[in-house]
C-alpha cells in the first residue's frame, strides 16, 4: 500500500496534466488582426500567431480574453492579474509596467498612403513605389484623410501638423477608418493614412479592392515590429521567457511567413520580405 502512494505521488509530480497551467491573451474586435466574425472569421493576423504558438505548447491552456483596445496596457499592468498580448509596442514606459519579449511577435509594413488606382495612374506611382507624404499634400495639394487622436509615427505626424494649409478629413468615430475607405472609393478625398493591412481588409471586405492601391511613404520606418506583453510578476516572468523561445521556432516556419503576408495586398509582398531579409 504504501508503495502505491508512493508511486502516485511520483506521478503527480511529473503528469503533465498538473503541470498544466494556463495562458489568458487579451484580444481585441480589431480585423483583420483579430476578425471576430463574418466571412473572414478567425483568419486575423494576430489570432494566428496564438494559435501557431499553441501548436507549439501542447500542454498549456490558452484562453483568449476580449476587451476593448484601449483597457489592454491597464490590463497588462495589474500585477493582481497574469495576462498577455501580441503585438505591442515597445517603449520605456511601458516597459518599467509589463515584461516583453526580446523576440518581435509581428513584423510588418509602417503607414501607407491608400489611393484610387486611377490617381496612381495619373500621378505615374509604380506599384511598389515610396512616395512623400509632404509632397502628396503640400505641392500636389491632395486631401488627406485621417482618423482622429491616432499617430502615424513621430515624422508623419510632424508633417501633417505642421505643414500649414492641408485639406485635411479627420473621422473620430470607432469604425473612421471604414468610413473613409468608403470616402476614398468615391474620391471624396484623395488619399488616406493607414497600416497596410488594414487599408487592404477593409477594400476587400468593402469589394473595393480592384479600385484601390497603396504606397508606401518615405516618412515611415522600413518596418513596424510588434512584441509579445506579460504581466509584470512572477507568472509573468516565467510565461514571457517561454514565449521568447516558442517565437524563435515559429518564425523559421512557413506558417508563420504566410500569415505575415496574408492581408497585405501582392504588390507589397515582395517589399515586407525584402526588407524583413535585410
Amino acid at each position: 500500500m504504501l508503495r502505491l502512494c508512493i508511486l502516485f505521488l511520483m506521478f503527480c509530480f511529473v503528469s503533465p496534466v498538473s503541470n498544466a497551467k494556463t495562458i489568458n491573451w487579451l484580444t481585441h474586435d480589431f480585423a483583420p488582426y483579430y476578425i471576430l466574425n463574418g466571412q473572414y472569421q478567425h483568419q486575423g493576423r494576430d489570432e494566428s500567431i496564438i494559435s501557431l504558438l499553441e501548436k507549439q505548447l501542447p500542454a498549456i491552456t490558452f484562453n483568449q480574453i476580449i476587451i476593448p483596445s484601449g483597457k489592454v496596457i491597464q490590463e497588462l499592468s495589474n500585477t493582481s492579474n497574469n495576462t498577455c498580448a501580441l503585438s505591442l509596442y515597445k517603449n520605456n514606459y511601458r516597459k518599467k509596467h509589463i515584461y516583453f519579449t526580446d523576440e518581435s511577435s509581428t513584423t510588418g509594413l509602417s503607414p501607407s498612403v491608400a489611393m484610387h488606382s486611377k490617381l496612381a495612374d495619373a500621378l505615374e506611382l509604380p506599384d511598389a513605389t515610396e512616395v512623400s507624404l509632404l509632397d502628396l499634400i503640400r505641392d500636389k495639394k491632395l486631401t488627406l484623410g485621417i482618423s482622429m487622436s491616432r499617430s502615424y509615427g513621430k515624422e508623419i505626424d510632424s508633417v501633417i501638423n505642421t505643414t500649414p494649409d492641408i485639406d485635411l478629413v479627420i473621422r473620430p468615430t470607432r469604425d473612421s477608418l471604414a468610413s473613409l475607405t468608403y470616402m476614398l472609393n468615391l474620391k471624396r478625398i484623395d488619399i488616406l493614412l493607414g497600416y497596410p493591412s488594414e487599408h487592404y481588409y477593409l477594400a476587400k471586405l468593402m469589394n473595393f479592392d480592384k479600385n484601390l492601391t497603396q504606397r508606401p511613404l518615405i516618412e515611415s520606418p522600413a518596418l513596424s515590429y510588434g512584441f509579445i506583453g506579460c504581466t509584470k510578476n512572477e507568472q509573468g516572468a516565467k510565461d514571457i521567457a517561454m514565449l521568447n523561445e516558442q517565437l524563435k521556432v515559429i518564425k523559421k516556419t512557413p506558417a508563420y511567413n504566410d500569415v505575415l503576408m496574408r492581408w497585405l495586398p501582392e504588390h507589397l509582398r515582395p517589399l515586407l520580405q525584402e526588407r524583413i531579409e535585410k
